[in-house]
């Protein structure tokens, strides 16, 4: 009991003191020790729990998540939902994991063991174990702090969803008892669901970990102390402040390359730290150079990375499923041995996850209940990314005959996608992972992209580094996006996001039809005069009368220009509110029409069908096979990379 009065407020010293120099209201203080047994793939751990009571009422019970019980059995919530695969991948039904508490005790020596029980919030589901519940004898009183001892043990699945083993590689995430957030009174502490991430309070971590000494280690923030125990081990402590969780990853086939990172506008200094498979060492360039990429492009974009380091973990054959997920200064990549540099993988998948550094890291809304702010702002400025340093034209792949940018690839996902869901909605609640996958990243970037171009880049790029400075290290949603977006234009933008956010619907303008004939040469009787039986006032054959059909295809409205060009070069743009299902355009010009087009410079992304936004009068064949047989070729090598 005294040892857990000291430990608890030893804990309280060193989260107030560091919480001096914070750059978020540290609301958790984290102090953890682990041990790693990689034959039993398992986990010993003891954390001391700081957590402030931010509220105005008192507080009765916490909720904690204990995400490794999503791989306990077959019957949680998250493998009901996923059917056992996720990101392609299959769980290993004879390799479960799951987290235990063995003591909770309070600062005071008070034992809670016996008080906490599971909980599901969400479905009810009596077999998920993934959140719990611990009911205090003493109400924590607002503004107060209370101080838990907790010791758990965990079993690490076989790799899969994020975490996990495969052989000796161990990627552990999600592994420790992780508090609830307490927002306006109300706990919120969802299950773990098959499509959702993560949402948790801002606060200090400082973990040791203990592993045999062959392991190479990995964690989130600097290594602050290394030492060998008595019995062989080694321990490594990481710590980090103003941050929402915590991950480390072990190997020892891993190779550790480090590398100062500086730029001078805006003043950024940090250690990227790179753990690459000894498999892989031939893409380690390939890694180092997006990294830079990525520090450069969001500090200048957006706001200077504020952390002393940034570690990038490329996950050993056969743990790609471990592969392309975020945690604060810490992500995974992921590449394979033999890979052209054409197929811009590893360097996509690099500037990805780092980026959710800042839309999930520093800005920390909640992917539970509205995971675009994280995954779509995210998607649009990996876009953004690629296309600056790479081209937008060949973003994602550069190779002879086969040339596709990342906003394509996206475009891809949109096109034939159904209106099942809108993009905002609670992550468990899509129809499936397809349609989570294509809103909240796919559809909420090119959403983001057709915004920009409303709104013009200059505009649009102020809004961003706004969002960011203004809402890091804080909770936002998703009208103080729409906020910060209406506030920096001055514009009213409800009509774009009412629909963007809210409707499952699509945005598809269309030239329905274009013609172009000769008017008659008049004959017959003008008014009072006699018959006329030749040509009148104008010359037979000068006077062509011309005509346009524009088509609202989609459910969204949008504003739209047409744009129509004729013979002798002449263009006509014309405005159009976009709100009647058709509009016809008709002009009497002495110059036949050539073409027509809707939104003829390409700002509607969102636009889910371009083939239809323009047509020709006598389109010539030539071309039209030209194109007929390339798109033959794009598709076979598609399919060729598709079993890659």
């Amino acid at each position: 009991m005294k040892k857990g009065i000291a430990l608890g407020l030893a804990a309280l010293g060193i989260f107030s003191a560091a919480a001096a120099a914070a750059l978020s209201d540290r609301v958790v203080g984290y102090d953890i020790r682990v041990e790693l047994d990689p034959e039993a793939k398992t986990l010993r751990g003891r954390q001391i729990l700081s957590w402030r009571n931010t509220s105005e009422e008192a507080v009765g019970s916490l909720p904690f998540h204990l995400y490794l019980n999503a791989f306990k059995n077959n019957r949680t919530t998250f493998m009901r939902e996923s059917g056992g695969a996720h990101r392609g991948f299959r769980n290993d039904p004879g390799a479960w994991g799951w987290i235990d508490l063995r003591s909770v005790r309070t600062s005071r020596g008070e034992d809670l063991s016996s008080s906490w029980r599971h909980i599901q919030p969400d479905d009810g589901n009596l077999d998920d174990e993934t959140v719990a519940e611990i009911l205090l004898s003493q109400p924590v009183p607002p503004r107060g702090t209370i101080v838990l001892e907790i010791e758990f043990e965990a079993r690490l699945p076989k790799v899969f969803a994020r975490s996990g083993y495969a052989g000796d590689f161990f990627m552990v995430g999600q592994w420790f008892p992780k508090i609830g957030v307490l927002q306006d009174g109300v706990w919120n502490c969802h299950q773990y669901h098959a499509n959702s991430e993560f949402f948790a309070d801002f606060g200090e971590y400082r973990v040791e970990i203990t592993v045999p000494p062959r392991f190479v280690v990995g964690a989130t923030g600097p290594r602050v102390s290394t030492r060998t125990n008595p019995n062989g081990t080694r321990t490594y402590v990481h710590a980090q402040g103003d941050v929402h969780d915590f991950a480390w990853a072990a190997c020892p086939d891993f190779v550790e390359f480090r590398e100062r990172f500086v730029l001078d506008s805006p003043p950024v200094e940090t250690e990227m730290i790179f753990l690459v498979h000894k498999s892989h060492l031939g893409q380690k360039e390939r890694y180092f150079r997006s990294l830079r990429q990525g520090l450069e492009f969001f500090s200048r974009n957006y706001g200077p990375y504020p952390y002393e380091t940034i570690t990038l973990v490329d996950p050993a054959p056969g743990a790609m499923a471990a592969g392309g997920m975020e945690y604060p200064t810490l992500f995974t990549a992921g590449t394979m041995s033999f890979l052209p540099a054409g197929i811009r993988f590893p360097e996509l998948v690099t500037i990805h996850e780092f980026g959710h550094g800042y839309w999930y890291g520093m800005v920390a809304s909640n992917e539970f209940e509205e995971a675009w702010l994280d995954e779509g702002i995210n998607t649009y400025s990996e876009i953004k990314a690629m296309d600056h340093y790479y081209g937008p034209d060949r973003s994602f792949i550069d190779l002879p005959g086969l040339k596709i940018g990342d906003m394509f690839y996206h475009r891809l996902a949109v096109i034939g996608s159904g209106r099942f869901d809108p993009i905002l909605r609670r992550s468990w609640e899509f129809v499936g992972g397809g349609s989570y996958g294509l809103n909240v990243y796919s559809k909420a970037a090119l959403a983001l992209l057709t915004l920009e171009r409303i709104l013009g880049e200059d505009i649009m790029a102020k809004v961003m580094r706004t969002y960011f400075e203004k809402w890091k290290f804080r909770h936002p949603r998703s009208e103080d996006f729409i906020r910060v977006a209406e506030e920096v234009s001055g514009r009213e933008l409800d009509w774009f996001f009412d629909q963007v956010l809210r409707s499952p619907d699509k945005l598809d303008y269309a030239v329905s039809s274009v013609s172009s004939e000769k008017e008659a040469v008049p004959t017959g009787r003008f008014g009072a005069g006699a018959v006329t039986a030749g040509p009148g006032g104008e010359e037979a054959g000068q006077i062509i009368r011309s005509e346009v059909v524009v088509w609202r295809a989609g459910e969204w409205v949008f504003p739209q220009e047409i744009e129509v060009v004729f013979e002798d070069g002449s263009k006509v743009r014309e405005a159009w509110d976009g709100r009647e299902r058709w509009r016809k355009f008709v002009y009497r010009r002495p110059s036949r029409l050539v073409s027509a087009a809707v939104d003829p410079e390409g700002k509607c992304v969102l636009d889910v069908n371009w083939a239809n936004n323009s047509k020709r009068l006598d389109p010539p064949k030539a071309p039209l096979r030209k194109h007929t047989l390339g798109l033959v070729g794009w598709v076979q090598h598609l399919l060729s990379l598709i079993q890659l």
